[in-house]
């Protein structure tokens, strides 16, 4: 029976799992576990409050351009130039001559060069004052009004825009050409399909006009004549 037992503890001694640890044996490196935190999204007010109110109005998506779309332009231009000038000049000399010899008329004018006896010296002087005072103002002022559809050319690689607008119309004997041009920016445009004119980069506005009223505001060839001599 010992026999037995004795048998049964040496089996089961190795047939056993064994827990003991071993002094050299280390425990597997073991990856840090990174926290995860979760990042808010900006929300759409209009999207948010779609879910639970019953007036809610979604914005439309942004309109995309391509060439030859139209835009209106809104012209209301206006400048005012002013320009004002004084200038003060004085100058004062004088010349003194003496000559010493000189021959008489008629032996000039028989052409008997020679020296007039008893002849006194001739003496010049002359002198000389000048003074000169002015002053110039000039002012204008132009306003301009006027709606014009314009003609994408390009649209930029930044979603620039380039527009440009031509109009003609004639009245009366009367010719009226009208050529804009400028850059845009699309978020400018409204949703009526408009932009202001000082919304426009490098702007650029042309008018010409031809007819009898142009005429009659030039002036004419005597008036320009007496402003050429009386400008000195």
């Amino acid at each position: 029976m010992k026999t037995i037992t004795a048998a049964s503890l040496i089996m089961l001694s190795l047939t056993a799992p064994c827990f003991g640890q071993s002094l050299n044996e280390r425990d597997p490196a073991k990856t840090p576990v990174r926290a995860t935190v979760a990042v808010a999204r900006p929300v759409d007010p209009a999207a948010a409050l779609q879910g639970v109110s019953l007036i809610a109005v979604t914005p439309p998506p942004p309109k995309t351009y391509q060439k030859n779309d139209l835009i209106e332009i809104i012209i209301n231009e206006s400048s005012l130039q002013k320009h004002q000038q004084s200038l003060d000049t004085k100058k004062d000399y004088t010349t003194k001559a003496e000559l010493s010899k000189f021959p008489s008329l008629h032996d000039l004018i028989e052409l008997q060069l020679r020296n007039p006896e008893n002849q006194s010296k001739a003496n010049l002087e002359l002198g000389s004052n000048n003074k000169f005072k002015g002053s110039g103002q000039y002012e204008r002022k132009d306003n301009f009004t006027a709606r014009i559809t314009a003609t994408i050319l390009e649209v930029k690689p930044n979603g620039t825009l380039v527009l440009e607008a031509r109009k003609s119309f004639t009245s009366n004997k009367e010719e009226t050409a009208l050529v804009m041009s400028g850059l845009c920016r699309p978020d400018d445009v409204t949703l009526q399909n408009t932009i202001q004119s000082s919304q426009l980069a490098n702007l650029s506005l042309t008018v010409k006009n031809e007819g009898d009223v142009n005429d009659a505001s030039k002036k004419g060839f005597i008036p320009q004549v007496l402003d050429t001599i009386f400008n000195f």
